[in-house]
């Protein structure tokens, strides 16, 4: 927790010799959070006076968890504050080094692979001898086996991809292999075969989604993700005499007052008297 407090105190600022009657308050807040006031490395104002006849002070402060090493210490950087007033405080926290793997195995839907990952299953199921599970060993010997079936499945049929900032939902074999057929000729039919290929791949992929939100989970919301988001229209804020009505007491009064502006003014009657 830090920031600007705007509490002068001896405590932190040694030279101000008072006391403020908020600093009591502010420390039993911090503790209740499981912080403690964390003094900088290079102690100084944190704030500087505008007015060369007033001092600098120190009212920005930095509470930090006492039991959380990657947060031990915080410094003030007075060559930083720029036009700025306030002396930036600046806390190092510490990152431990960390191998984020950003591939994973898998297997496309509606691919040659899925045939043959389910037809691989499906055959060794078939062929599985069930007639001997007659005891607890046996059935777990048939449950291991089971589980082994469809792992030697996965592994044969499985392929690593590689999540980046270019990966896309809908991009199928096709499209691989009609751009590495460009990549490899630079024939322009052959990237004409790539755009065709991935059109393609977009329309079938956003078909099947359109479907499967009508006709399956009928959120027909989901939708709007893939709609931009719309800017509201321009609008104009009442006036009346000049000033602006932003509450609803304000429009309610300017609406009496504009529609009952003549009321209790004297009227003249006497066109009346021409009516036959």
């Amino acid at each position: 927790m830090t920031g600007d407090f705007n509490i002068r105190d001896n405590d932190w600022d040694p030279n101000y010799p008072h006391h403020s009657v908020h600093t009591e308050d502010l420390l039993t807040l911090a503790k209740s959070l499981g912080l403690d006031l964390s003094p900088p490395v290079n102690p100084g104002p944190t704030r500087f006076a505008d007015n060369p006849r007033d001092t600098n002070s120190v009212i920005d402060l930095a509470f930090i968890n006492p039991n959380n090493s990657g947060f031990s210490q915080h410094s003030l950087h007075p060559e930083l504050r720029r036009p700025s007033d306030h002396v930036p405080l600046i806390i190092k926290v510490s990152i431990n080094e960390t191998n984020i793997d950003n591939s994973f195995w898998s297997i496309s839907k509606d691919s040659e692979e899925e045939k043959d990952f389910i037809k691989a299953i499906t055959d060794s199921i078939l062929a599985l001898d069930t007639s001997n599970i007659t005891s607890k060993e046996n059935l777990e010997a048939a449950a291991q086996h089971l589980a082994d079936i469809f792992n030697e499945a996965w592994l044969s049929q499985a392929k690593k991809k590689c999540i980046t900032k270019h990966s896309k939902e809908w991009w199928n074999h096709e499209c691989t292999e009609s751009l590495n057929r460009y990549r490899n000729t630079g024939d322009i039919e052959h990237w004409r075969e790539f755009k065709s290929s991935t059109r393609i791949a977009k329309k079938e992929f956003f078909n099947n989604k359109i479907y499967e939100i009508a006709s399956s989970n009928k959120r027909l919301w989901d939708l709007m993700n893939w709609v931009k988001k719309k800017n509201l229209l321009t609008i104009e804020s009442i006036i009346y005499e000049g000033q602006p009505c932003n509450t609803l007491p304000d429009l309610w009064h300017t609406l009496h007052l504009s529609y009952n502006s003549a009321e209790n003014r004297p009227i003249n009657a006497s066109f009346l008297n021409e009516i036959p």
